[in-house]
């Protein structure tokens, strides 16, 4: 850990924050030797989950050492994970919510409740837990009053192994440029474009400015046309995020008329009433708004390198590549592997440089970039913690977590719906 209060902090990784604390500069990231660290000691991070991992730690750990942010909000299942939580830290930089008490009259049982179309609908998972993170991740722009104006979105799984910028220079009106990163997945980017047109009542655009649904196959060829922006984390600015939902209102304040109960009822209505053929995501529909009305506001960083469960085939599927050379999908001949969950900061670092799970943003082989050298490796590791422990029939871990988190889990449960689960709709 790199806390100030812990005593047992790597000296390489104390000696850096000792550094910051006295004003001085030009301190290496926590994996790299070309990357120095970023100071948003003025900007919170939010990261909403169901339960803590034993990973979460270095979650904390790696995103204080290499952009000093001001505080760490987690939005979690049960307030009882969160003395878990706040003992990370003993000078207040974790904040812990319970995810039924941030957005009035909103919990996860209230939105079970009027969900009929996603329970009905949806194949597998019921995603009403999903769709309550989003709506979280919004909605703090809205109800937490001392949240910093500008406020970074971390997926919970995402360790951050080097520093990159998170803003591009000033915009002609004085606010600052976001940068934003953009994922070359886009298996999913057709139906997070009819929910937004939907939605919005403009047509989603892509990182590139393509609007999503003409996209064609000749786009496909010019390296970062038909990218989205689910990246796993994102810079939200609160008053365009407040923007941006009182616009979906009005929008679907003349689709529902009389039945109209704003954020995020009417949004979920739509979920809805639109599955299983469109979904929301919270990432492309701020993504897109910002780039549609704020066009100089708006950056797009694709030389962002990220790896995903490096060296370990996850239960249930997640990708990755198996530590005993099986190919991550789950297939006949390819049995998880077991490992050690817990990562330390070597580790962490270690699995940066693995070259058989790294993806560039852009689109390009990872060989041809500058950025993504042996030396440097990606800038997020992708852990999927929860996977590994508790999907498939038995877990992938090695290794017990915290017994003090052991013990709230055992109390409140992991929040993963198990596969034996699906059909009953179940969020253990």
């Amino acid at each position: 850990s790199i806390f100030q209060t812990s005593k047992a902090a790597t000296p390489d990784i104390q000696r850096a924050a000792d550094l910051h604390r006295t004003g001085k500069t030009n301190v290496r990231g926590l994996c790299s030797h070309n990357d120095v660290q970023q100071d948003y000691s003025w900007m919170d991070v939010v990261i909403v989950m169901v339960a803590p991992v034993c990973t979460t730690k270095e979650v904390v750990s790696t995103l204080r050492y290499n952009f000093q942010f001001r505080r760490v909000f987690f939005i979690v299942k049960d307030e009882r994970f969160c003395p878990y939580l706040r003992e990370m830290a003993e000078d207040g930089y974790v904040v812990c919510l319970d995810e039924n008490k941030v957005l009035p009259g909103v919990t996860h049982k209230s939105l079970y409740a009027e969900s009929d179309g996603l329970i009905r609908n949806s194949q597998q998972s019921n995603r009403v837990g999903w769709y309550l993170q989003q709506y979280l991740k919004l909605g703090v722009a809205l109800h937490i009053d001392d949240l910093s104006e500008y406020y970074l979105v971390w997926d919970a799984d995402n360790l951050s192994s080097r520093p990159f910028d998170l803003f591009h220079g000033v915009a002609e009106n004085g606010r600052r440029r976001a940068s934003f990163c953009a994922n070359p997945v886009t298996h999913k980017s057709t139906s997070y474009a009819k929910f937004y047109q939907q939605m919005m009542g403009e047509p989603l655009l892509r990182p590139s400015g393509l609007v999503s649904l003409e996209a064609t196959i000749a786009d496909s060829r010019v390296p970062g046309r038909l990218h989205n922006f689910v990246c796993g984390y994102m810079v939200m600015y609160r008053p365009h995020v407040k923007e941006m939902l009182s616009h979906a209102s009005d929008v679907l304040r003349e689709r529902y008329r009389h039945e109209t109960r704003g954020f995020p009822w009417d949004l979920h209505a739509l979920a809805n009433e639109l599955v299983p053929n469109a979904w929301f995501s919270e990432y492309d529909t701020y993504g897109s708004f910002v780039r549609t009305h704020y066009p100089d506001e708006f950056h797009v960083d694709y030389g962002l390198l990220y790896n995903r469960n490096a060296e370990a085939a996850v239960g249930g599927g997640g990708g990755g590549k198996s530590s005993k050379g099986g190919k991550g999908k789950g297939g006949a001949d390819d049995a998880p592997a077991k490992f050690s969950c817990c990562l330390t900061h070597k580790r962490i670092c270690a699995l940066s440089r693995a070259p058989s799970a790294t993806e560039q943003l852009a689109g390009k082989s990872a060989s041809s970039s500058k950025s993504s050298s042996s030396t440097d490796g990606v800038h997020i590791v992708i852990w999927e913690e929860h996977k590994m422990r508790y999907r498939g029939t038995s877990s992938q871990c090695t290794d017990l977590m915290p017994a003090a988190l052991e013990s709230a889990i055992k109390e409140v449960g992991h929040g993963v719906t198990l596969a034996s689960a699906k059909k009953q709709h179940v969020r253990t």
